[in-house]
């Protein structure tokens, strides 16, 4: 069957026959040790949130379809699927075979079961407006499950592929938080929050020979300088997530290799419509005009990155670019204040991820940038492992980001969408133009359409801003040499089966 992704952010590509990595000289077996930053808080990947536990995702469990670094979409547990000729019903036939980490195989009633606790409301998983368009899933036999859809969805086998569909034993649901199971290339063993988690390799994995490592170590070192310390010892051989600063100087050392691409992630500066002063949109538009967001990015990102009206890059062929960025107006900015009835200007608490380097500079370059406007910002540091207890979706002002997904829809229809997940424990936004044309795009497979409405939602939002999109940003990470057969994926995740160590 022919794969395509009809609402890919960046040029649409079609699978590649060839697989993206050649087969290795290198001997299989050896452990790598992989850098992030914080904990991780959910075991279970329905829940995961953060990048770091998207990694451990991605090589626990498998998705019934796999994005590449290039950005296609592959079977993973399916084999194949077809869609009916309005795209309003999808049907998956699961891979033969394939055996959870406790030996049982896996089944199609082990998707439907995935699925519907995803689409539950009571579940509450942060990616289930992503598939709120499935009004139902059902086991066909023991290899193929069919999904009803409530509109025509041209992009449906890509958001199969995203971070938290990831498939787990229908029976272990309660488990899932202590005892991991999946089908993927890894198995958990341990973990100490704080410290490590451990996997092993799957000896039992679907795709013969793989994974080639013996296992994998996620070492928790928040601090920058000790990761790269680590790095340049040997005593770990991947920084995922590389701090922007340091992309030059490590690229110069001939023991490292450092990749840096443009991805759709972005940074933001949440502001809560329902609470005041951002209830009031001239609040939000003075401060996305009293700012230069070229200003921001070279502060922020040293140049890794560029400025965008949402989460729709510059790189995709759906980025309205006939909006300018133009230069800060900070009078214009105190007129609007003026008129919302702060005529000598607003104080402002902004809280930002303490540890986050990079959101961390964000703040301060925004203190020192939107001065000018009547903004007077004061900083609160609050640790990351607290933000979803405290400040998201309950704080008046934070800094925020989020990865890059696999398709325009599943990127700004939670968070832009009055009734999307993300959306209402963020900004609380809602905007009849912007909702009206995000439900245009998801209904049609037609790609100019899809255009033109993702068009007219970035202009409604650039003129009622939810809050203040900041940047796409570049993600970087750092590989000891001796690492070979991994790339650096723009979704911020890593595959693994392939690589080895020299």
């Amino acid at each position: 069957m022919t794969i395509t992704r009809r609402t890919l952010l960046g040029t649409t590509l079609a699978l590649a026959s060839e697989p993206l990595f050649a087969p290795t000289s290198h001997a299989a077996g050896g452990t790598l040790n992989l850098a992030v930053s914080t904990s991780i808080a959910a075991l279970d990947p329905m829940l995961t949130t953060s990048g770091d536990e998207y990694i451990y995702g991605n090589l626990v469990f498998n998705g019934l379809t796999r994005i590449r670094e290039d950005l296609s979409t592959q079977p993973d547990l399916a084999e194949s699927w077809t869609h009916s000729d309005d795209l309003k019903q999808w049907t998956f036939r699961l891979r033969q075979g394939v055996k959870f980490h406790n030996g049982r195989e896996l089944e199609a009633e082990d998707v439907a079961a995935f699925f519907k606790r995803i689409i539950d409301p009571k579940t509450a998983a942060p990616s289930r407006s992503n598939y709120s368009m499935v009004t139902n899933v059902a086991a066909q036999d023991k290899y193929n499950v069919t999904f009803d859809l409530s509109i025509p969805y041209g992009g449906f086998a890509d958001v199969m592929g995203d971070r938290q569909a990831k498939i787990t034993p229908r029976e272990l649901v309660g488990e899932l938080s202590k005892k991991p199971i999946g089908t993927g290339p890894f198995m958990f063993e341990s973990y100490t929050p704080g410290d490590r988690m451990i996997l092993v390799r799957n000896p039992n994995y679907y795709e013969p020979g793989l994974p080639k490592l013996d296992g994998v170590v996620i070492r928790i070192i928040p601090e920058p300088s000790v990761k790269t310390a680590a790095l340049k010892s040997g005593d770990i051989d991947i920084i995922w997530n590389l701090p922007l600063e340091q992309v030059k100087t490590l690229s110069a050392d001939p023991d490292l290799r450092v990749e840096s691409l443009a991805t759709s992630s972005w940074d933001a500066v949440i502001m809560n419509n329902q609470i005041l002063p951002f209830n009031d949109v001239r609040v939000r538009r003075a401060f996305q005009i009293g700012v230069d967001k070229r200003d921001v990015v070279e502060l922020t990102l040293f140049g890794e990155g560029a400025p965008t009206i949402s989460p729709i890059p510059q790189t995709s062929p759906f980025f309205a670019s006939d909006i300018p960025f133009p230069k800060a107006d900070p009078a214009a900015a105190r007129k609007l204040l003026a008129e919302a009835g702060h005529p000598d200007g607003i104080s402002i608490a902004l809280i930002v991820p303490e540890g986050r380097t990079q959101r961390e500079r964000l703040g301060v370059a925004l203190q020192q940038l939107a001065k000018p406007a009547g903004f007077d910002i004061s900083i609160k540091k609050t640790p990351m492992s607290a933000y979803t207890a405290e400040v998201s979706g309950k704080a008046p002002c934070y800094i925020d980001g989020y990865f890059a997904r696999p398709t325009v829809d599943t990127s700004v229809y939670p968070f832009l969408h009055s009734n999307g997940s993300w959306n209402q424990t963020l900004w609380h936004y809602k905007n009849a133009a912007v909702d009206a044309a995000l439900d245009a795009a998801r209904q049609t497979g037609d790609v100019e359409k899809q255009k033109a409405a993702y068009i007219a939602m970035q202009h409604a939002l650039n003129d009622d801003p939810a809050g203040f999109f900041a940047y796409s940003v570049n993600y970087a990470c750092a590989y000891r040499k001796a690492v070979q057969d991994v790339k650096t994926h723009p979704m911020l995740l890593f595959d693994l089966r392939h690589a080895t160590k020299a």
